[in-house]
Order: structure tokens, then C-alpha cells, then sequence
């Protein structure tokens, strides 16, 4: 199958970025011919083979700093690569990433060649999100998520994102995000699919801690790790306050990997906080290094207050055998299903309940090990590269029926 993948995002560190790349290797690995059309690379280069296919980078970014409207320049770019690729041979699919293939909409690609999107979450979802924060927070926090949700209902408006896509059939990352998705944007139900993101287990496994903790030059005793992008969604803040309130004499260290425009906050407040010394900001890491420093940790932490839809982080986490804390928020919930069985689940922003939990963690070996056993069986059984690939692939095919291909 020759399968043509539209993305925004493709650079760095986002649930997005590691579905397209995950994807396209499992696709090249069964011998399909990929193609991936994307944002402008961060090196200037337009072209590149990795991961078994091509990737195309438009000489644009698909939209501005300081505004959600997507650039009118890649967009006509993202349509015209489309056609110049397809006229050298034609795509049996299109893979839209959330929203990113608009314009071959606009142009009714969908009416001539089979149209997919995942979508990796719902306005819905982020807006209840935004308001949860700005009622939890004080008056700094209220003006960031009312410019939040003015962002993303200019997201959600523009060039008609909110019902193009009814055409199309459709993916979700998680059972949770089904209906809302589908009332967001106006989507036929019965087009309408659950695939879940999958992991390489192959490159997420267990390690010997000690040997890995060794390699990425960490000190030995109780180490928290957290990934992601750092911003206030993410709430980091709430493992360096965590870490701060946990009893001196655990001697835990925590690890921040990821960067965002919340780092030199988070490094601040880490100095105010007096555990400076006892925190590392690593910084955006490759997908290998990544892994090894979940497989080093005693506990992972993914104190979010995002609506998210089925962050890669937390089955990753999950695969190298880390014990995990997560809010109960989004999709989270449906991969450790409920507290203590795959993993923690606290109520999003409960700081003395993210402390607890910790700390009942690093004090229970024989608890640790049976979390992490149970979290690396759970990815084992629904959340491999291998299981998400087959179930895209099944969607492929409905769509090329649907079209009479």
C-alpha cells in the first residue's frame, strides 16, 4: 500500500510527533511505501529517508508564534507536494495527523483517494480542561486560559476544521475521546474508529537500573523522572513542589526531560524551592535516550492537567517497567484503568495527593515492582507498535472500500 501521511508536527518533542514517527516505521517495517508531508525541518533540509520512507519538509511553518491561524503559504504547499507526489505514482491513502490535511480537503483529494485522520484530541475536552485550571488557579492563571480557549476556538473555526473532516473516515487514540470528538466536529459515527497508540517495545523495555542510571551519568538512591513538553498544562511545577515537601532524609532526586517555554519558570522555581541541587533539567532527549532514563527511574510522574487524549509518555513509561503516577484526566484513565492496578491515579493538581503517593511509592519496593511488572504486561496485551499499525491499517482499508477502491 502506498500511504501518504500530512502532519503539522514532526519535530520534537509531542504524542503527535511520536505517532507519525512510530507509525511510519511500523508501516515501512510491513513493507508498505510511505511518504510523509510535513513542517519545515529545524536544519533547513527539504528531504530526508528515515524510518523506511520519505519525508518531504515545506520550506514553511504551518502557523505563526503568536497566532493560531495556519499559514496560508503551507497550506497551499502541503496540497501541491501532495499532487506532485501522487502524480509520479498514486497514493492508495492519505493519513491525516488531527487536522493537518485541510487543504486537500479544500481541493476534494478525499473524493478521488481514500482520507483518514487521528485525531489526538478534542477542543471539548481542552476547553473543560482550561476552565478547571483558571477556576483552580488565581488571577495570572484565569487571564492565560481565558487567551487558552480564545486560542483554540480560533483553532477549531478556521477554514472550516470543524466539519471538513465529516467526509472522512476517522480514528481516536482512546474509547473516552470518541463522542466528544465526534460532536466537535460534526463526524459520522459510524466512520468512526479506536486505534490506540502503540509503543516500540523493541526500544521501551526494562533495564538494569543500576547499569542505565550508570550510562546517563545519574547518581545512585530514589530518582523521580518526568517527560514532556514544559509548559503549564503539563504541570511540572507540581513535581518540583512535590519534591521540595517530600521528607529530606528519601534523598529522592528528580529528572526533567523535555524542554518548553515553562523551563526557565521551572528552573527558577526549583532554585526558590531550595532543591536546585537535587533537580536535573536534561533538556529534549532522542527517543533511545529517552527510554532509558524512564527504564532508570524508581517513579514516574505525569502530574498533567491537560485533557489528554492518550499521551505517548505514560505506555512508554509503562513498557521499560516503571511504576507510574498520572492524573485522572482524559484518556489517561483508560490505559491504567484504576488506580493501583497499572499504575497511580490522582485527581489533576493535588499536590499533597502527588507527595503521598510518592513517597508511599519510594518506600514500598516489593509495591514498585509489581506496578511496573503489571504497567510493562498491560502495554504488552493493547498498547504495542505492532497492534496500532494492524488496527490502522484495517481503517485503511474501510476507507478504500467505502470509496470503491
Amino acid at each position: 500500500m502506498r500511504v501518504c501521511i500530512v502532519t503539522v508536527a514532526a519535530h520534537g518533542i509531542g504524542g503527535m510527533q511520536d505517532h507519525t514517527r512510530d507509525l511510519v516505521r511500523g508501516l515501512a517495517a510491513l513493507g508498505h511505501d510511505v511518504e510523509v508531508i510535513t513542517a519545515q525541518h529545524p536544519d533547513g533540509l527539504l528531504q530526508e529517508t528515515k524510518g523506511g520512507a520519505t519525508w518531504w519538509y515545506l520550506p514553511f511553518a504551518p502557523k505563526g508564534v503568536r497566532t493560531p491561524r495556519r499559514n496560508p503559504h503551507w497550506l497551499r504547499a502541503s496540497y501541491r507536494k501532495f499532487a506532485e507526489r501522487h502524480a509520479v505514482r498514486p497514493f492508495d491513502v492519505v493519513h491525516s495527523e488531527s487536522t493537518s490535511a485541510i487543504k486537500l480537503l479544500h481541493k476534494r483529494v478525499h473524493k478521488r483517494v481514500p482520507l483518514v485522520a487521528t485525531f489526538h484530541g478534542n477542543a471539548i475536552g481542552l476547553a473543560r480542561a482550561s476552565v478547571l485550571r483558571a477556576w483552580r488557579g488565581g488571577f495570572d492563571a484565569k487571564v492565560r486560559e481565558a487567551k487558552h480557549l480564545a486560542w483554540l476556538s480560533m483553532e477549531q473555526f478556521q477554514y472550516g476544521h470543524w466539519w471538513r473532516f465529516r467526509a472522512c473516515d476517522w480514528m481516536v487514540v482512546a474509547h473516552q475521546q470518541f463522542e466528544e470528538t465526534r460532536r466537535e466536529s460534526f463526524l459520522v459515527r459510524e466512520r468512526g474508529h479506536v486505534v490506540p497508540n502503540g509503543v516500540d517495545t523493541s526500544v521501551f523495555h526494562p533495564r538494569d537500573r543500576a547499569a542505565t542510571r550508570s550510562e546517563l551519568g545519574l547518581e545512585s538512591g530514589p530518582l523521580i523522572v518526568g517527560v514532556g513538553r514544559l509548559n503549564s498544562e503539563k504541570s511540572f511545577d507540581l513535581a518540583l513542589r512535590a519534591l521540595a515537601a517530600l521528607d529530606a532524609e528519601l534523598g529522592a532526586r528528580l529528572v526533567v526531560v523535555g524542554d518548553g517555554e515553562e523551563r526557565a519558570a521551572l528552573e527558577a522555581l526549583a532554585a526558590e524551592l531550595g532543591i536546585d541541587e537535587r533537580v536535573d533539567f536534561v533538556g529534549s532527549k532522542s527517543t533511545h535516550e529517552v527510554a532509558a532514563y524512564m527504564a532508570a527511574a524508581d517513579v514516574f510522574v505525569f502530574p498533567t492537567q491537560r485533557e489528554e487524549a492518550a499521551p505517548m509518555v505514560l505506555p512508554q513509561a509503562m513498557a521499560t517497567g516503571a511504576p507510574v503516577i498520572a492524573s485522572s484526566i482524559g484518556g489517561i484513565t483508560e490505559v491504567i484503568e484504576e488506580s493501583g492496578r497499572y499504575g497511580v491515579l490522582i485527581q489533576p493538581g493535588d499536590l499533597d495527593a502527588l507527595t503521598r503517593e510518592i513517597a508511599a511509592l519510594l518506600s514500598d519496593d516489593e509495591r514498585r515492582a509489581r506496578l511496573g511488572a503489571a504497567a510493562r504486561q498491560r502495554v504488552m496485551e493493547e498498547y504495542t507498535l505492532e497492534r496500532m499499525v494492524e488496527r490502522t491499517l484495517e481503517v485503511y482499508e474501510i476507507a478504500a472500500r467505502r470509496l470503491g477502491r
